[in-house]
């Protein structure tokens, strides 16, 4: 019965890398489809971030069913309730991805036509972004609490693009449009570099969950953007029998992650990849010898 309950907290750990997967390809798609004016991926990607809502949906449930049944303690405890606030930044995110479909969407119906520079800001922004949640991805899969240190300036680098996008537009002379409503569309399509900048702070959130799953200790990485190694890792706590934490293993879920997006140990662990049942027979082998 525990085999099967620890097999539980692994799948629904897998599940929230690969929701997190998901949405970092969505949000690449949304931004492609908003700077090229392509009607159809931005379509596409819409429908994809509601079937990512229903996957958030369904893990939220999952652990809750758990919570309820299993009625875990200790760190299988922090394990669930790291999962639950996670996913809670995922649906989240899965909005402003939506949105940037919504407003690609909006922009190619409506022949928007943004200043070339404000295009190239989203871009700039975009990719900053897209640094920020593969950092904060590595985060969540190799536990390193060191490299969650590194995500609030990197944080600060893509906000500081956010800000610049709305300078430059409140430089720009008034757009002429026809009425009210063409406003809302623009407005609508503007809203863009807004939607990046929360995707970042909300991946920043999900990764410096893991602060309290390994310490029990409800820090961000502003709080411990002034700790060292060694202090970061003496806070470290005892994992219960249920929380297996195998960075090897759990990089399969977020494989598809650009690489030159992640940090090098998280691309090291993609590149050379280990077969988790592979690993799970070894481990019955030994139990069978002794």
């Amino acid at each position: 019965m525990r085999k099967l309950y620890s097999r539980q907290l692994i799948e629904a750990r897998h599940e929230m890398l690969s929701i997190y997967e998901a949405i970092d390809l969505a949000l690449h798609d949304a931004v492609h489809a908003f700077v090229e004016g392509d009607k159809k991926l931005a379509s596409k990607t819409k429908k994809k971030t509601l079937k990512i809502d229903a996957r958030c949906a369904n893990l939220e449930a999952v652990c809750y069913n758990l919570i309820a049944t299993q009625a875990p303690v200790a760190s299988d405890f922090r394990l669930l309730q790291t999962i639950i606030y996670t996913d809670f930044c995922l649906q989240r995110m899965c909005d402003k991805v939506q949105r940037v479909a919504r407003a690609a969407k909006l922009k190619a119906t409506t022949e928007i036509e943004l200043p070339a520079e404000l295009i190239d800001l989203v871009n700039q922004e975009a990719s900053s972004v897209y640094k920020v949640m593969g950092t904060a991805a590595s985060v969540l899969v190799t536990n390193d609490l060191a490299v969650l240190r590194t995500l609030n300036s990197q944080e600060e680098s893509a906000h500081s693009i956010y800000e610049e996008f709305f300078r430059s537009f409140n430089r720009m002379a008034s757009v002429e449009l026809t009425d009210d409503r063409s406003y809302d569309d623009f407005r609508r399509v503007i809203m863009v570099s807004r939607y990046l900048d929360r995707c970042a702070q909300y991946s920043i959130d999900a990764a410096s969950r893991i602060m309290f799953l390994l310490t029990g200790q409800r820090w961000n990485s502003v709080d411990i953007a002034g700790f060292d190694e060694d202090e970061l890792e003496s806070l470290r706590v005892p994992s219960g029998e249920g929380v297996i934490l195998r960075p090897e293993v759990d990089a399969a879920s977020v494989a598809k992650i650009p690489l030159d997006e992640v940090t090098p140990a998280l691309r090291a662990l993609i590149e050379n990849p280990i077969d988790e049942d592979d690993e799970d027979d070894e481990a019955e082998d030994e139990d069978f010898d002794a």
